[in-house]
């Protein structure tokens, strides 16, 4: 059992060297994804000011014609020429607006997005190899578990003292905690990526101008790559993510903690009588019960039957939460590797128009 823990142990740490990579490309890439954003909004801003006078002034200027046709009793087309002046630089300004924010963003954004969902999808790639690795570990662990339990429930002659259940009872309860922040942490985790790709996908709804309704927009990997493109990959990211089912992970991670946690009911009133029948010994008090102090001793579990207890507890629970997150990682493994197929076709479809293959 100390062997199938040991690869259970291997396995989490290299899912876990995986996930430091995102975390490693957020934090050095903070300060550019920062960087991107207040250059697209002071850019937008600056030039909202500049386009802001510029219009102020042609509207004076508009306004102060107008006047003086009114003055002179000139034509009214005269006046509504003056007024299509104004609304086409008005329209000018927001489209030059529009394709900086745009350059910034191919130039930028784009590359930025596309490092992150490969890195993702390798990542989990690694996760659904080390589940994989640990379903199978525990499948064998079971097994063996089930052809040696005979040879335990032989061995009654070894006691345990009530400090070595004491120290189980300890192990118990922060193992049961463990589980069921690993269950938190995994919802959350989930809730976040869900957030910041539906925050990138409204933000990017902003620049194309498309249909709110998500549902209705199908992939056009033949737009012009950039922010269409994009915005219809992040709506294939933001649907995936809306599909995945993580209520079976949270279910297993909760069903172990329960298992664990009953473990940790059964240890701590085993304590309890031991030390019950130790001080009746001692005093000797009667039991409670009329039960004679052998009997109590005589259903104290031995040391090998708690750890044949724990190990068939802790391999029962940790098996089926492992099943649920080797189904969930390997169809997220499957959902990014898609995201990125498509990316990459988009690319090849634009890169086709331009050289007009």
């Amino acid at each position: 059992m100390e062997e199938a823990v040991k690869d259970l142990e291997d396995q989490f740490m290299i899912a876990h060297n995986a996930a430091t990579v995102i975390s490693s490309i957020f934090q050095s890439s903070r300060t550019k994804y920062s960087s991107t954003s207040n250059d697209l909004t002071e850019k937008e801003l600056y030039h909202e000011v500049r386009a802001g006078e510029r219009i102020q002034k042609a509207y004076e200027k508009k306004c102060a014609q107008l006047q003086n046709q009114d003055v002179k009793g000139e034509e009214p087309p005269l006046s509504d020429k003056a007024r299509a002046a104004i609304s086409d630089l008005h329209t000018q300004i927001k489209v030059s607006i529009l394709l900086e924010a745009e350059t910034l963003r191919d130039e930028e954004l784009v590359p930025q997005t596309l490092e992150l969902v490969q890195e993702l999808a390798r990542m989990r790639k690694v996760m659904a190899e080390c589940h994989q690795l640990q379903k199978c570990t525990l499948d064998e662990a079971k097994i063996l578990l089930a052809r040696t339990s005979s040879t335990f429930s032989a061995v009654k002659n070894q006691k345990m003292s009530h400090s070595e259940m004491q120290r189980l009872v300890r192990s118990a309860a922060n193992l049961d905690t463990e589980l069921r922040n690993w269950r938190s942490c995994f919802e959350t985790w989930i809730v976040s990526q869900r957030s910041y790709v539906h925050a990138l996908t409204g933000w990017l709804f902003h620049c194309v101008r498309l249909d709110p309704d998500t549902s209705k927009l199908p992939l056009a990997p033949r737009e012009s790559f950039g922010g269409s493109s994009m915005f219809n990959i992040c709506i294939q990211w933001s649907r995936f993510l809306d599909a995945i089912q993580e209520a079976p992970v949270l279910d297993g991670l909760g069903l172990a903690a329960a298992g664990i946690c009953s473990l940790y009911a059964q240890l701590q009133e085993d304590s309890s009588r031991k030390r019950s029948a130790s001080k009746s010994c001692g005093g000797k008090q009667e039991p409670r019960g009329g039960m004679e102090v052998g009997q109590l001793e005589d259903e104290a579990l031995s040391a090998e039957k708690v750890a044949e207890v724990a190990n068939r507890e802790l391999c029962a629970g940790m098996s089926v939460a492992m099943n649920s997150l080797t189904e969930f990682a390997v169809s997220s493994a499957e959902g990014y590797t898609n995201l990125v197929k498509q990316w990459e076709n988009a690319k090849q479809s634009k890169s086709s128009e331009g050289t007009g293959s």
